[in-house]
């Protein structure tokens, strides 16, 4: 098949736009940022309009000559954005890292929800989930909650509907909600009715590969492409990623670490456990659950450091590797904004530890990138697996220096794809490629990271003591907060 396939990915910190050949090869890829804006302590949101636009920005940079054969899309999940009767955007969307909602809040929301609440949306009540937002908005925002005529959980979710005028939704993004029945993979009409939602609000559940809509006139002169292409659904970030890792498989979980982090594992629903500490999304596609271990400073701890260094990112990585031969002894909780996995915890703050005069901005890169690896580590714990190979992903594998300390503290063999930054992207193509007729390809540029057996001793001994300073950080927090 001699075609192209557009993929646009709507994440935290930029819009990217990546076209495939049919093979699943990467053409051309561009990107624009975004920018997250905070009204008041704790909170996130973003401009939908800011999504669009980036998004238009973004597919133009790639210049694309010839209609691609079909659209598909990925982005960040649970979020919060409500549309007007003319599709417009009420407020900017709450973010999935928002912090507005307390656990008290959510407490006396519980007691009006059905004794199997959790079960049935196949995770624990907490503040993240969709519907406790809702419900912010219904209390603090009833003006704007009066106005909406459709809610929406996802970034492409806002892009597909500007594209095609239809609110859908994949089962990856709308379990985030809280309003889902993860068995069923519909909404739960109890829920709704407990939760007083009316179903009309709602998007459309559709499978990743399912077709949203042609792409309307007016979007298609925005983005300089033809009218008509096919609109797929596509998936949220968190279900993309398995794809793109090829984690789909029971026995391969992936670790990504963009701005936030987290490790996954598919498994059947059955075996998952749900509800439990980790959080369980339904698959994208099929019937299968993707269980992930989340945490909420990854790239963000190596992006404040680089900032307090006044030193490039990608500088700091380079003189962290340098480090490795002889490592230093400091010892990094990244706790920045808090904590989501494995234990949630918003009051929590990070540390640097076993400081001396020797240690200078490498040494701490270092110890921030090995802080990384200790979350991939205490949260890979919750899941119920012991894997021999995971598959790592996302910015911050620009370091190797992080998957080598990720293989000894875990003890499997990580493996990098060559495109790391792509892969979500990639995982969107994957989902799409079996309804067009398409095989895609096996890459064989991964780099393979074997744990090193002089390191595990070492890696687990500090591991053992990341895991006691995280209680002792978590014990001084009331102290250490402000008044």
């Amino acid at each position: 098949m001699n075609a192209t396939i557009l993929i646009i990915d709507v994440g935290t910190s930029s819009v990217k736009a990546v076209l495939f050949d049919a093979e699943g090869r990467t053409l051309a890829a561009a990107d624009h940022p975004l920018t997250t804006l905070s009204a008041q302590p704790g909170w996130a949101e973003q401009s939908a309009q800011a999504w669009w636009d980036a998004t238009v920005a973004a597919v133009r940079a790639l210049a694309i000559a010839a209609p691609p054969a079909a659209i598909t899309l990925t982005g960040s999940m649970q979020n919060v954005l409500l549309l007007g009767g003319s599709g417009e955007y009420l407020r900017p969307a709450i973010l999935y890292s928002d912090a507005r909602v307390t656990r008290s809040q959510v407490a006396a929301q519980r007691a009006a929800l059905q004794a199997d609440f959790e079960t049935r949306v196949g995770n624990l009540a907490e503040p993240a989930l969709c519907l406790f937002r809702l419900h912010w908005l219904y209390e603090h925002e009833p003006e704007a909650m009066a106005a909406t005529r459709r809610v929406l959980f996802g970034a492409k979710d806002a892009v597909i509907h500007r594209m095609t005028g239809r609110a859908v939704v994949d089962p990856s993004c709308a379990t985030t909600s809280g309003l889902m029945n993860i068995a069923t993979r519909q909404w739960d009409p109890e829920i709704l009715g407990a939760a007083g939602i009316s179903p009309a609000l709602l998007p459309d559940i559709l499978d990743a590969d399912a077709l949203a809509g042609p792409l309307l006139p007016e979007a298609a002169a925005e983005l300089g492409l033809a009218a008509g292409i096919p609109v797929h659904v596509g998936a949220g970030d968190g279900g993309a990623t398995a794809w793109g890792t090829s984690s789909e498989a029971h026995d391969r979980p992936h670790a990504y670490l963009g701005t936030t982090g987290w490790i996954a594992a598919t498994m059947p629903l059955a075996l998952s456990g749900a509800p439990t500490s980790a959080y369980s999304l339904a698959a994208p596609v099929g019937t299968d659950v993707v269980v992930i271990a989340p945490f909420l400073a990854a790239g963000l701890a190596a992006d404040w450091f680089a900032a307090l260094a006044s030193r490039p990112v990608s500088a700091l990585y380079a003189e962290a590797a340098a480090k490795d031969a002889a490592p230093p002894n400091a010892l990094f909780l990244p706790f920045l904004i808090g904590e989501r996995g494995p234990f949630s915890d918003r009051d929590v703050r990070g540390a640097f530890l076993g400081l001396d005069r020797s240690h200078d901005a490498a040494a701490l890169a270092y110890a921030v990138l090995e802080g990384l690896a200790f979350a991939i580590r205490d949260n890979l714990d919750a899941l119920p697996v012991r894997p021999r190979e995971i598959a790592l992903a996302g910015g911050v594998v620009a370091s190797l220096t992080v998957a080598r300390l990720i293989a000894d503290v875990t003890g499997a063999t990580v493996t990098v794809p060559p495109e790391s930054r792509l892969v979500t992207a990639y995982g969107a193509y994957r989902l799409l490629a079996p309804v067009l007729g398409l095989q895609g390809h096996a890459d064989d540029g991964h780099v393979i990271v074997a744990p090193r057996p002089e390191r595990a001793e070492r890696a687990a001994r500090r591991f053992l003591a990341y895991r006691k300073a995280t209680a002792d950080a978590r014990a001084l927090a009331a102290l250490l907060a402000e008044t």
